[in-house]
């Protein structure tokens, strides 16, 4: 009888093993989507405000786009700072 309840108690063990491994794993993917989202962002961005810079009409449109954007009210500040709202 007590080999059973070894075999049970090591299969839990690994059981809650793997449950944590598991778990690690989704907070490091989550965390390389949330970097290479920071990366994709920062680079689009640069790339629209040069273009908008060298394009009055481009810079309008992104400046509409801004205004119907859902952002945080210290961000639209800032923009607003930036001259892009």
């Amino acid at each position: 009888m007590g080999n059973n309840t070894d075999k049970l108690e090591a299969l839990r063990k690994k059981e809650a093993s793997l449950r944590e491994a598991i778990a690690q794993e989704k907070i490091r993917q989550q965390k390389r989507r949330e970097k290479d989202d920071v990366r994709v962002f920062s680079i689009v961005g640069a790339a629209l405000v040069q273009s908008a810079a060298k394009a009055p009409d481009f810079r309008l449109m992104i400046k509409q786009v801004l205004q119907a954007a859902d952002m945080r009210d210290t961000d639209r500040a800032f923009l607003a700072g930036k001259g892009w709202l």
